[in-house]
C-alpha cells in the first residue's frame, strides 16, 4: 500500500543507534500525546520531554526543529491510521451483507472514539494545522490518497461500479461521524445511530460483494 515518502528531516538524520531509535520512538509518541490532551497550541518541546521522561536537551539530537518533530509525529500517526483502515477493512469478505459491513465499521469508528481518541484528536490537530503549512498538507494528501486507494480496492470487490466515488463517500462518512461524537460521550444509543448511518450508507451504495464474479 502506498504510504507518505520519508520527511527532509529523516533523510538528513543519521543512522541511529537501536538505544538512539527508541529514544526517539520515545518522543513522537510523547509528542502525539500531548498534541492529542492540548492540541498542538500547548505543545512545546518541554512538555515533550517532560511527557516522554528525557531531558530537554535529548530532543535537540534528534530533531532540529519543533516544525520537524510536528512533521515526523505527524507521518506516524498516518502510517498508523492506514494500517488501522487496512485491519478495519481485513474483515470484511465477499458475499458481505450490509449489516455485516457496517459492524466492522462501526467497530472501527467506536474504537477510534474510545481507546484511540487521543489520538484521534491529535488528527484533526495535523489536518488544521495542514491549512497553514504545506510540509503537512503534503502528508496528509499523500494519507488521504492511500485510503481511497485502499478502501477502493475494497469497494471494487464488494460489488462497486465505481469504487473511486465509493471510497470517498465512505471515507468522508466515517470522518464526518468521527468529527461529529469526537466532543460527546459515545453510549450505546449512539453507537446505534452510527451503526444505522453506516448500514444506510452501504445499502445506498449497494456494497454487497458476490464471490461469484471474483
Amino acid at each position: 500500500m502506498s504510504r507518505p515518502g520519508e520527511s527532509a528531516q529523516q533523510r538528513d538524520t543519521p543512522a541511529l543507534t537501536e538505544r538512539g531509535g527508541v529514544r526517539k520512538a520515545a518522543i513522537l509518541e510523547a509528542a502525539l500525546r500531548v498534541i492529542g490532551d492540548k492540541g498542538l497550541a500547548g505543545l512545546s518541546m518541554r512538555a515533550i520531554a517532560a511527557e516522554a521522561g528525557l531531558p530537554l536537551g535529548a530532543l535537540g539530537y534528534y530533531f532540529k526543529t519543533k516544525d520537524d518533530l510536528i512533521l515526523e509525529a505527524f507521518e506516524l500517526h498516518t502510517r498508523r491510521e492506514a494500517d488501522r483502515v487496512l485491519a478495519a477493512f481485513a474483515g470484511v469478505e465477499n458475499g458481505d451483507h450490509a449489516d455485516d459491513i457496517a459492524e466492522h465499521l462501526t467497530a472501527f469508528i467506536h474504537h477510534g472514539l474510545t481507546e484511540a481518541r487521543t489520538s484521534l484528536v491529535a488528527e484533526y490537530e495535523f489536518l488544521i494545522e495542514s491549512t497553514r503549512r504545506p510540509d503537512l498538507a503534503r502528508v496528509s494528501r499523500a494519507w488521504r490518497q492511500a485510503l481511497q486507494i485502499q478502501v477502493s480496492h475494497v469497494a471494487s470487490r464488494l460489488g462497486s461500479d465505481d469504487p473511486e466515488t465509493d471510497s470517498e463517500i465512505i471515507l468522508s462518512v466515517i470522518a464526518g461521524l468521527e468529527i461529529d461524537h469526537l466532543a460527546t460521550p459515545l453510549d450505546p444509543s449512539t453507537t446505534q445511530a452510527i451503526r444505522t448511518a453506516l448500514r444506510r450508507t452501504i445499502t445506498r451504495l449497494g456494497l454487497r460483494g458476490n464471490a461469484a464474479r471474483l
